[in-house]
């Protein structure tokens, strides 16, 4: 039996949906590393004189490997392992338009040997006390997204093909990058007790240009939603999410 049937079979017999235990299993990681980014960030937003943080620390992530069996009557072992990953945040106060701005990836640090998380957070020099909130939320948005990435890498059940794209609404709709965006978007809903349909709504409201594809430059093609793409790309996104997490607060 495969890891997959294993867990069909604990759904059957607890009566639960598969992404509520899938999503149990990460939560605990991820409000660690929240809470430990939370204080750093208080510390660094409280404190006038500094502008530029650099903070990382390691983290367990589970690790899966299979053994394979010459009698195919027995049923295929499971077996679970940790390994370690990194968090790594640089946080720099700037003149800039919003708020705040959130950059992350996550990649693979052959020097080290090891899995990386990068966060990238700018802090604008007028910061109010009153965007915490958000800014807390969508960092948790923002790391349940990569550490999807992360468990895609690790975890066999996971593993989906990379897509070739050449814009970011191409990119968002990839199955890596759908299945990540809706798992940080439901981490953020419920932190923010929204809608996930609301929650989706602001996100691409912030990420769409007025241009169309045609007049957008290749960096905005990188990050930016054209509004010819907005519509489309929601829809996509609402649609998979339902589908992913039909337990999640949907309209």
């Amino acid at each position: 039996m495969n890891l997959q049937e294993q867990l069909n079979r604990i759904h059957q017999i607890m009566g639960i949906p598969k992404d509520i235990l899938t999503e149990g299993r990460y939560s605990q990681t991820i409000l660690q590393i929240w809470r430990d980014i939370k204080g750093e960030l208080l510390d660094f937003i409280r404190d006038e004189e500094l502008t530029e943080l650099e903070w990382e620390e390691e983290y367990f992530q589970e690790e899966f490997d299979y053994e394979d069996f010459i009698d195919d009557d027995e049923e295929e072992e499971e077996q679970y392992s940790t390994t370690t990953f990194v968090v790594r945040l640089t946080a720099t106060t700037e003149d800039i338009s919003t708020p705040y701005d959130i950059h992350a990836d996550q990649m693979w640090d052959e020097d080290e040997s090891i899995d990386v998380i990068n966060l990238q957070i700018y802090i604008d020099t007028n910061f109010r006390i009153e965007s915490l909130n958000k800014l807390f939320a969508e960092l948790k948005d923002v790391l349940r997204h990569e550490i999807e990435h992360l468990y895609q890498s690790e975890n066999p059940n996971k593993y989906l093909k990379e897509v070739p794209h050449n814009t970011f609404a191409e990119e968002v709709l990839t199955p890596k990058e759908k299945d990540a965006y809706i798992q940080g978007f439901y981490t953020q809903a419920k932190t923010r007790k929204m809608y996930m349909d609301d929650i989706i709504d602001e996100w691409a409201e912030e990420r769409t240009s007025k241009l169309s594809p045609e007049e957008m430059d290749d960096n905005e093609k990188k990050s930016k939603l054209s509004s010819d793409e907005v519509e489309y790309v929601k829809n996509e996104l609402i649609k998979h999410g339902k589908k992913l997490l039909p337990q999640a607060k949907w309209r």
